[in-house]
């Protein structure tokens, strides 16, 4: 759970962002990536009545995408058992499988991204309270503040490398931990 000093502090930073041009900015980005009409009838529906549309599809995505890799992983593993293939052989690359990249995941990770940049900036732009933006408080549950900076400073670059600065690409089901249940055979 976000605490109100956790999400003050995260809409100070909002704040000096902003001041610093960095709003402008961050238009600018979402509209090398959608058109100016749909970015501005984004933030014209949105503000006032927050974004917790937005938080909702952007969670989705991510965690459909950790889905995913962890179902394509599991596939692997049970094709190599019904092949009779070695437990060890079979943990590998179940493991490797739930790790390599997706050919969609990039584009499915920067689409979340720029969903919860936007709404930040939707939020912050329309004079919501920040306490009540659900894209600010999903980050910082799901991702916590370092993560929230890194997602903002991003959102100033090419969105297209959001993912990488959020670590979506690495951060893959088990995230370096064993998905094997038992000794190696």
């Amino acid at each position: 759970m976000v605490t109100c000093a956790e999400t003050d502090s995260a809409a100070r930073v909002c704040a000096d962002l902003v001041a610093a041009g960095g709003g402008d900015t961050i238009a600018t980005q979402a509209l090398r990536h959608v058109s100016d009409t749909t970015w501005n009838a984004l933030v014209e529906r949105h503000r006032g009545s927050g974004c917790e549309a937005l938080a909702t599809l952007a969670r989705a995505l991510l965690d459909g995408k950790k889905s995913l890799h962890g179902i394509v992983g599991n596939a692997v593993g049970r094709l190599l058992a019904a092949l009779g293939r070695p437990r060890i052989e079979q943990v590998f690359a179940r493991e490797l499988a739930a790790r390599v990249p997706l050919p969609f995941g990039q584009e499915t990770a920067v689409a979340a991204r720029g969903l919860q940049v936007a709404g930040i900036f939707v939020c912050f732009t329309g004079g919501a309270v920040m306490q009540d933006c659900a894209c600010l408080r999903d980050l910082l549950e799901h991702e916590g503040r370092a993560q929230f900076e890194n997602l903002l400073q991003g959102a100033l670059q090419d969105w297209s490398e959001l993912p990488a600065r959020m670590h979506d690409g690495a951060a893959l089901p088990g995230d370096g931990q064993s998905v094997g249940d038992g000794p190696w055979r």
